[in-house]
């Protein structure tokens, strides 16, 4: 079966592409540093909380979900640096470091789905946060495949046309009419 990746050129329909991850960027970036905070705080003092990587119930050490999070965090900074600056390789490593974090997510779910511990509490409070979770995750995915192809399609070239007038690089047809028409326009002479 085929099927083909959307390419999106406005980012929730409203705002230019890059603009609007951006916007995602700095949501991720923040949410990752709020994260880091209330997950330092819960290991230092040794609450004893379930805590969750992006709404998945994985069983994971309460250390691994902080490591994780300092990754997120990382990664989100790569994707603004390369985002403002229009830098594929930066872009480039933030989508493949978001592939791998959808194959994961979804994996852990599924195991922590499947284990009694957790099937109860996944059933009842986790099924929303994760399916949220993984869609944006997936949208902002698209959303920078789509930048990158713009960016590789563009091949960071501008043409400025008046700086070739001035400078003579463009050569000037001297089929003129009435010195301000083409050769390709036929003045009217009905007068």
């Amino acid at each position: 079966m085929f099927c083909e990746i959307p390419e999106f050129g406005r980012c929730c329909m409203c705002m230019p592409l890059r603009r609007g991850i951006l916007f995602f960027g700095y949501i991720n970036v923040l949410f990752a540093a709020f994260m880091i905070g209330v997950y330092s705080f819960a290991v230092h003092n040794d609450y004893g909380f379930i805590l969750i990587y992006h709404g998945t119930l994985s069983g994971l050490e309460d250390e691994m979900c902080l490591i994780l999070y300092l990754i997120d965090f990382c990664f989100g900074l790569a994707l603004l640096y390369g985002a403002h600056t229009r830098h594929i390789l930066c872009l480039k490593s933030y989508y493949y470091y978001a592939l791998t974090t959808l194959l994961a997510m979804f994996i852990l779910q599924m195991v922590g789905m499947f284990s009694t511990r957790y099937f109860l509490m996944w059933v009842m409070e986790a099924t929303a946060l994760f399916v949220t979770g993984f869609l944006l995750h997936i949208y902002l995915v698209l959303l920078v495949r789509s930048l990158l192809k713009k960016l590789e399609n563009s091949g960071h070239s501008y043409e400025n046309q008046l700086h070739q007038f001035v400078n003579g690089e463009i050569k000037i047809d001297t089929n003129i009419v009435n010195g301000v028409y083409p050769s390709t326009v036929i003045p009217n002479e009905t007068v």
